[in-house]
């Protein structure tokens, strides 16, 4: 009888914890969520991962905590994601091209495209042309004639090496015959700081990164690589149109959220479904509106088919970054 009764026991334990195991699964996320961003804080990416990060938490119920593992051009932060547990407490946020480029350009990089998972895309954000607003170069045009006059002298500064940045400027210079001397930086605002401070003619930012430095009157916008001018600055003309020649706009930055390959269905699902919440969020809407933040929003679905798209459409400028 006595064994009976413990019989019965051990099973009620045995229900109790798997109930408590799927209670567990069910309630995820259970604690904060790691945010790896790949690049330094006060760039294009940093910044938007905050917003979002902020805006999220009441759609996920925990706090997202933004983690920056820059350096090597975004290869720190993809490679530490790529490697990461994927139990649904590190996520990051991934940059195309930046990501593809990376992996196509170098040799031993330790990540594969398949190990991550895409789960939605938050950004477009293009290129821009941007010098300090004392800098006596009023036009883009000023700017590219100085370049020509003195063939690769001309600092020019961007996320890099063999970033986005980095392409739109080689195929820029292919277009229009001139030559910049490129410098690479960890992020856009590192790239920002030394515009400001003297050490670069010009930067190619991303048009959010640039946006509250116009407002506050320490940037000058010279031009957007675009198909049409940005709504950010709709008095600034588009790089084609400021040079009078047509400039393939190839290197604005899609910015969106990732988990490494492997996460339960049932945990990626979960994220899919707070960042769709939150991209629909009016108070979300206003303050990327007002922090200038273009958004373009992607499901996992199809982020995951632009992700393969882009990956082989870079094929052909490849060359021109070796």
């Amino acid at each position: 009888m006595l064994k009976h009764t413990f019989t019965k026991i051990a099973a009620a334990v045995g229900l109790v914890a798997l109930g408590g195991t799927a209670l567990s699964a069910a309630e995820y996320p259970e604690k904060p969520i790691t945010l790896i961003v790949a690049y330094s804080p006060g760039g294009g990416t940093d910044t938007a991962a905050r917003t979002v990060a902020k805006y999220v938490e009441k759609h996920l119920g925990q706090r997202l905590v933004v983690e920056n593992k820059a350096g090597a051009g975004g290869q720190i932060g993809f490679s530490a994601l790529a490697k990461a547990n994927p139990d649904g407490y590190e996520i990051g946020f991934i940059n195309v091209p930046s990501i593809q480029l990376v992996k196509q350009l170098r040799d031993n990089v330790p990540y594969e495209m398949s190990d991550f998972a895409p789960v939605a895309n938050i950004q477009l954000d293009p290129v821009v042309v941007a010098v300090d607003a004392g800098s006596p170069y009023q036009t883009l045009a000023e700017l590219l004639e100085a370049a020509k006059a003195d063939p690769g002298a001309l600092n020019i500064g961007a996320d890099g090496p063999q970033s986005n940045n980095q392409l739109q400027l080689i195929v820029a210079e292919d277009a229009l015959e001139t030559d910049f001397n490129f410098v690479a930086f960890d992020g856009s605002g590192p790239a920002i700081k030394a515009t400001l401070g003297g050490e670069l003619a010009a930067s190619l930012p991303s048009a959010s990164s640039a946006s509250s430095h116009v407002e506050a009157g320490r940037l000058r916008v010279l031009g957007v690589f675009a198909d049409e001018r940005s709504p950010l600055f709709p008095d600034v003309p588009t790089v084609s149109e400021a040079a009078g020649t047509e400039v393939p706009s190839v290197g604005a930055s899609l910015r969106g959220i990732a988990a490494p390959a492997g996460i339960a269905p049932e945990h990626k699902a979960r994220l899919e479904q707070a960042f769709a919440d939150v991209m629909a969020d009016p108070e979300f809407l206003a303050h990327a509106e007002a922090a200038g933040l273009p958004l373009k929003y992607m499901d996992a679905a199809a982020f995951e088919a632009y992700l393969q798209e882009a990956d082989a459409a870079l094929g052909k400028y490849i060359d021109l970054m070796k």
